[in-house]
């Protein structure tokens, strides 16, 4: 990585720039530590750099603004880019994480006994090492979150259609109106009884497809600690490690 810290504007933050060779356009990541690097396209003009960052200075600030205020009240060890351990606390695990690096370009991963991921390959380069842990994260979900909703669903007598694991950035989970629920792999983050809250949620909303007092009343009877829980779930976000943002 070459580093480009710009030091004759007061309006341009330091930044670092990273040529890859899979990069197709100009892109920004910002740090846990709120470091901003520029990552390009082989060959490309680095000119160019300040006027793009200028376009995107109030998502920068936003965006550093908030590693600030995540860095100050996670663990430190959920800002580490390339953790030693994960703790999926949904399952009591704690797993061990090491790296393996060979001359491959891209990176694979193994599961052995115990709670032990080895990533092997180009273990240097942090997104390769950052998509190879998210891919293990969903498989994981799926193995996990599917037979647990399966369960609470017979549990409370509410049925669904389908279920798939995702990533997404915002919502922990929905239910679409043909009963199809989607639950976020980063549910595994979470304790066991906000993750049992949010499939009772998705599950009632297989009779309710609103927020309504009724709807209410028929989470209450699944989960009567549903107030306690949602306000813990608003807080979730803080459980969930940076390689995973």
């Amino acid at each position: 990585m070459s580093q480009a810290p710009l030091t004759g504007s007061t309006q341009t933050p330091d930044y670092a720039v990273r040529e890859s060779a899979r990069a197709k356009h100009v892109s920004l990541r910002v740090s846990a530590q709120g470091q901003l690097e520029v990552i390009v396209p082989k060959g490309f003009d680095c000119s160019h750099i300040p006027s793009i960052l200028a376009k995107k200075q109030s998502w920068i600030d936003r965006v550093q603004r908030k590693m600030a205020l995540r860095q100050s009240e996670a663990d430190p060890t959920l800002v580490s880019p390339f953790p030693d351990s994960v703790d999926l606390a949904a399952l009591d695990q704690i797993w061990q994480v090491s790296y393996r690096p060979t001359a491959a370009q891209g990176i694979r991963y193994i599961v052995h006994p115990n709670c032990q991921l080895v990533l092997i390959g180009a273990t240097d380069d942090w997104e390769l090492c950052r998509l190879a842990l998210k891919q293990w994260l969903v498989q994981t979900a799926k193995q996990q979150l599917s037979p647990w909703l399966a369960r609470i669903s017979d549990q409370v007598g509410l049925d669904y259609t389908r279920v798939t694991i995702r990533s997404p950035k915002t919502r922990w989970g929905s239910c679409s109106s043909k009963h199809s629920i989607s639950l976020n792999s980063k549910l595994l983050f979470l304790r066991p009884a906000i993750v049992r809250y949010v499939l009772v949620h998705e599950l009632c909303h297989t009779i309710h497809f609103n927020h309504s007092p009724e709807f209410w009343n028929l989470v209450s009877r699944h989960e009567s600690r549903y107030e306690t829980l949602k306000a813990e779930l608003k807080k979730g976000h803080y459980q969930v490690p940076y390689w995973m943002e």
